[in-house]
């Protein structure tokens, strides 16, 4: 004779066992079986060895043969699952073992718990990534500021010179977006982003030649202009693309706001130099309204 009891019971855990039948054979054994699964789809059933295990020891509640439904304890779904875990998860329990050793790792490399002292060192060592990022900027922002605002067709006619300049921008813009856009296809070396603020150093030499010596005067000039946009987007999205490849991700986030003061210095000093870098070729192409006086 056997009968058959229905125990709902949850676990506060993230696990939920509904609808589990329990039969009681003629010795008075109960036997668990389980008609649904957990959340986790694990089955829940006992083997045969611990059938003879009695019903106090789950912590059930009286059965009658009428099938009436009664609330199972929690400790029964806590010592069933733990013993299902220590006896056959090893597995998982490794990996959650790497797991916390790698957190731990992490953790003790963590910025948090750098002394100021360790900071200014990690500043130091991110040298290959924000001298190319400073000189990139200062370049081509020397080339906005003080050497695009100085050329028009003519030079003397200030529409022209305003003209140049907004064309000159929006091409320099196009580029950026071409570049800065790259950073989801490749991620560039150490070696390709260090030669890019070279190659932006040139440009600008070679923009302030042709604004003195009007060797080739022309709208053909903006070609250069979206080179120039190539080269400063790509230094910006490459040098933090590697910052974020080559660093522990515990120190990402430091080390990559500390990055962003070389490219805002950059801007800074670029700023400054401009002005000069104008008043230079205003006073070789005779044009007026230099803000300061050419130092040369």
């Amino acid at each position: 004779k056997k009968s058959t009891l229905t125990i709902s019971c949850n676990n506060s855990n993230s696990d939920r066992f509904q609808s589990n039948n329990i039969t009681r054979d003629t010795s008075g054994s109960p036997l668990l079986t389980n008609d649904n699964k957990s959340s986790t789809g694990r089955d829940l059933s006992i083997n045969h060895d611990e059938h003879d295990r009695s019903t106090e020891e789950y912590g059930l509640n009286s059965i009658d043969n009428d099938g009436e439904q009664y609330d199972a304890t929690l400790e029964m779904v806590g010592q069933y699952t733990s013993n299902q875990h220590s006896s056959g998860d090893n597995t998982s329990t490794s990996r959650a073992v790497s797991s916390l050793d790698s957190r731990k790792t992490e953790s003790s490399l963590s910025e948090k718990g750098l002394s100021s002292l360790d900071r200014f060192k990690l500043v130091i060592s991110l040298w290959p990534y924000t001298i190319p990022l400073f000189t990139v900027y200062l370049a081509e922002y020397m080339l906005q500021a003080g050497v695009w605002s100085a050329i028009g067709f003519p030079v003397t006619n200030p529409g022209a010179r305003a003209q140049f300049y907004q064309y000159s921008n929006w091409t320099y813009q196009a580029g950026v977006f071409v570049s800065r856009s790259s950073g989801n296809i490749f991620i560039a070396s150490l070696r390709v982003i260090w030669l890019m603020p070279f190659l932006q150093a040139l440009n600008l030499f070679l923009f302030w030649s042709i604004s003195m010596h009007h060797y080739w005067y022309n709208y053909s000039l903006l070609i250069l202009c979206f080179f120039s946009g190539l080269l400063g987007g790509g230094v910006y999205v490459q040098g933090y693309s590697r910052i974020n490849t080559d660093l522990p991700i515990s120190l990402r986030e430091f080390a990559i706001s500390s990055a962003s003061v070389a490219d805002g210095l950059g801007i800074l000093l670029a700023d400054i130099f401009s002005l000069f870098i104008q008043s230079c070729i205003y006073e070789k192409n005779g044009v007026e309204g230099a803000v300061v006086s050419c130092p040369l």
